[in-house]
């Protein structure tokens, strides 16, 4: 259980200002497109499986039946992680928080303000950790709390070991990222698509990308159009806000980077491994279960024993994917 608060300033008589910043800008953790199942209890998924051909020449009385169609089976079964903090009363009393708090009998009741500043900033990192968690988490993992369930890019590179229509599309180096390859990068995702994703339409997929994608598409954009033809000035002088390759948006995953950066290394001595990853997918192919959205709902309170403010909060979490031929990955 985490300090809610691990340095503050001291209180004296000089005035002051505090301002808060969130730690992260992502979107919550439902926010992704994916399917989202409300519950705690494992669950059996059910994906359909198309029939093959079925026609044949007919040339006397009677049929020729065909077989196929059916289901695929596959479980879900979140997990239970822990995100509570807590703080001594006599850290919080010491501090600019303690001109409002109460002594004596009254000791740890909690005016809004600070209960505010608890909650917002729990929830924000816990936000935060369940996106490393839903896109990092691998089973062999030596971060325990990376190690509870397989995440999104375990279980797509499963899918390719296992060959069930998953694509990989290959490498991504930083080289493959300069302007002057970024577009043959983008293109061989795209070309690798099966037919079947293919014929989805454009506002039926995304490409899920991390940060160093994100940014280097951008980098070509204002860099390949902004000179030498000027065909899109307006990329160079408003910056670009949103980007599309052949009409699908990129979807920046830029806490992938980071958590990479902090909990996943390889090799000794370790190294952060590469965070130049794409998927392209329909993210209604993808589906993540909770135990619901209670967790947003958190109420710090005052423990006398102990003299601490405690805001436990958990939440469980997992996730799957359907179809193998919707999917494709490079960079992983």
């Amino acid at each position: 259980m985490a300090d809610a608060i691990t340095s503050i300033p001291a209180n004296n008589s000089i005035p002051y200002e505090v301002f808060y910043q969130a730690l992260v800008e992502n979107p919550p953790v439902q926010g992704l497109g994916f399917n989202f199942i409300e519950g705690q209890a494992k669950k059996e998924l059910y994906f359909n499986e198309t029939f093959g051909l079925l026609a044949s020449a007919k040339t006397a009385c009677g049929w020729t039946p065909k077989e196929g169609g059916g289901f695929i089976k596959k479980a879900i079964e979140p997990k239970e992680f822990d995100f509570s903090v807590a703080q001594c009363y006599i850290d919080l009393v010491g501090t600019i928080f303690g001109e409002k708090l109460p002594n004596g009998y009254k000791r740890g009741e909690l005016y809004p303000e600070i209960i505010d500043y608890i909650t917002s900033s729990q929830l924000d990192a816990t936000n935060r950790d369940l996106l490393y968690i839903l896109f990092l988490s691998d089973k062999t993992s030596t971060e325990p709390f990376l190690a509870q369930i397989d995440g999104v890019y375990a279980k797509l590179l499963e899918g390719v070991a296992n060959a069930d229509g998953t694509v990989d599309a290959g490498g991504v180096t930083d080289t493959d990222l300069l302007p002057d390859n970024m577009y043959a990068t983008m293109k061989k995702v795209w070309d690798a698509q099966s037919r079947r994703l293919r014929r989805k339409a454009v506002n039926e997929k995304k490409f899920y990308v991390t940060a160093s994608v994100y940014y280097a598409f951008a980098d070509y954009l204002q860099i390949k159009t902004g000179t030498n033809t000027i065909v899109q000035t307006s990329n160079v002088t408003d910056g670009v806000q949103k980007m599309y390759f052949n009409g699908v948006e990129l979807i920046n995953l830029d806490f992938v980077d980071e958590g990479l950066a902090l909990y996943v290394t390889t090799g000794s001595p370790a190294s952060t491994l590469s965070p130049n990853r794409i998927i392209l997918t329909t993210p209604t192919n993808h589906t993540l279960q909770m135990d619901g959205s209670g967790y947003t709902m958190i109420d710090p309170y005052y423990n006398r024993d102990e003299d601490k403010v405690k805001s436990p909060l958990s939440a469980k979490i997992d996730y799957q994917y359907g179809f193998g031929d919707l999917n494709v990955i490079a960079g992983f």
